[in-house]
């Protein structure tokens, strides 16, 4: 039979233990809440996705608001163009340096853009232009066709209703040293320096897509440069205008502290 004061000592034993495995637990575990917290604020000091996220935001909307200021009519005034974004570029340094991150961007010439979303080459080369579109008003097209494919992978733009399918079409391809398109299945050799899809009555746009919603989109878009303009109405009564003239490669570069981030960023004018 036990005897109770061992017994009594082994239970107070026994909780002192527990006591002190307790405190040890809770003291690792408050280190941790810390040592998280620490880490937390300091990340705040650095640079974050949205950071970079708002600086191509930025740069995207200041770029665009330079061509606009440096184009009056038809004309362009590159020296107009280059001092707006050297200004946005001062803005943006002193804007950053008091967050102590340094901040530098450097635009390149105005180029030639291709057809696919974001303009380059490399680029998303099927994509959609607009979507519930009620009426096309204009539709031009100016295209450089040096990197024009054959029939068997031709530069497409469809109208597609709101099921996916195919209301209007029109293919373009190089057939020896002509240029052809096919819209509807009707076959046209054309001047590529401007195409009018809506103001050519042969392609007969309008009455392939007249009463109904579609959207408007590029295939192998990357077969192409050029430019294009499209305006209208959409479905909720709204107007759209959509164009591309040119593209810019801008490079900013970003550093604090702890990292460095160089990204160049597409973007495509107006």
């Amino acid at each position: 039979m036990m005897d109770k004061s061992n017994d009594s000592g082994q239970m107070l034993l026994l909780a002192a233990f527990t006591i002190g495995f307790m405190v040890v637990v809770s003291t690792v575990m408050l280190n941790n809440i810390i040592y998280a917290s620490n880490i937390a604020s300091e990340s705040n000091n650095d640079i974050s996705y949205f950071e970079v996220s708002n600086i191509a935001r930025m740069t995207d909307e200041a770029t665009k608001a330079a061509y606009y200021n440096a184009t009056t009519g038809s004309s362009f005034n590159h020296t107009v163009f280059s001092r707006y974004l050297e200004n946005y570029s001062h803005e943006v340094t002193i804007l950053y340096a008091y967050k102590g991150v340094s901040f530098s961007f450097t635009n390149s010439t105005l180029q030639d853009a291709y057809f696919t979303k974001n303009g380059l080459s490399s680029g998303q080369e099927n994509w959609t232009i607009i979507d519930n579109v009620n009426a096309t008003d204009n539709f031009t097209m100016e295209v450089n066709t040096s990197n024009l494919g054959d029939i068997s992978e031709p530069f497409e733009v469809h109208a597609l209703d709101q099921s996916g399918s195919s209301i209007w079409f029109m293919k373009m391809y190089e057939e020896g040293s002509n240029i052809k398109v096919n819209v509807s299945n009707q076959t046209y050799e054309i001047d590529p320096f401007f195409i009018d899809i809506k103001g050519n009555e042969s392609y007969q746009f309008d009455n392939s897509t007249a009463g109904k919603t579609y959207s408007l989109k590029y295939l192998n878009s990357s077969n192409v440069i050029g430019l294009y303009s499209l305006s209208g109405e959409l479905t909720d009564g709204d107007t759209f205008r959509c164009e591309r003239y040119k593209m810019i490669n801008a490079t900013v570069a970003i550093s604090s502290s702890k990292n460095k981030i160089n990204v160049t960023l597409p973007v495509t004018v107006p």
